[in-house]
């Protein structure tokens, strides 16, 4: 099938947009193969992390612009407690903690029930975990507490890490888009799954919010979901 005029001028911006993401990050790794000093090396590999990421952004902003449905699981709705939940994916996850020495605080009301999928809850749990642990650093609090308001059930998880600065707060759950903060021990960026959590949410009937007062003043990412009738 050939391309639309519309379609195939999107797709000449976007190969020359990936061409320049793409040498620019062939640029970096060049010159990292050189013997530079400590302090341009970390710049070069901050400037590769940034290619890399622009250039997957540009692919997601043509699969946005050509209609294409990444499509979300077939739900399976079951019911499930809440607080069981997080206690089983902080179990799992008690070797990032560990690691880091970082304090996990509970604040959780028992008999929280929520009627939705499963899988797509414990991972998005184990995200919001995860994420809280990446961009703290070591010795720090994160805080995990669950409440209701009115017919939703809240599941709320607080850090004391890099926070987000106004424009990264805004981008924080667009797919692969480059933002200024950094995990604090070399772990992997990601940068896709906010993105994938946030769709999860608004799929199962919640959302899920972000809150910062600004570069290291910590990130509160709020999850919501139906209560269970």
């Amino acid at each position: 099938m050939k391309a639309s005029p519309e379609q195939a001028e999107r797709l000449h911006r976007f190969a020359h947009d990936l061409r320049n993401r793409l040498i620019g990050l062939h640029q970096a790794m060049d010159h990292l193969r050189t013997d530079v000093p400590n302090a341009e090396r970390v710049e070069l590999a901050h400037y590769g992390d940034q290619q890399f990421f622009k250039a997957l952004r540009e692919v997601e902003g043509l699969m946005d612009d050509l209609g294409v449905d990444r499509g979300i699981p077939q739900n399976e709705h079951s019911t499930v407690q809440l607080a069981d939940e997080v206690h089983r994916q902080l179990d799992l996850l008690a070797h990032r903690f560990q690691r880091k020495d970082q304090l996990v605080t509970l604040e959780l009301e028992d008999g929280l029930a929520v009627r939705t999928d499963a899988r797509m809850l414990s991972e998005s749990i184990a995200a919001l975990l995860s994420n809280a642990s990446k961009f703290s650093v070591a010795g720090t609090s994160i805080r995990v507490r669950t409440f209701t308001t009115e017919k939703m059930v809240l599941l709320e998880v607080v850090d004391q890490g890099t926070g987000l600065s106004a424009a990264d707060l805004d981008q924080v759950f667009v797919r692969f888009a480059w933002l200024e903060n950094s995990p604090t021990s070399g772990e992997s960026q990601g940068r896709g799954t906010l993105a994938r959590v946030h769709k999860w949410a608004a799929a199962l009937g919640g959302d899920l919010q972000a809150a910062s007062a600004g570069v290291g003043q910590g990130c509160t990412f709020t999850l919501s979901l139906p209560q269970e009738a």
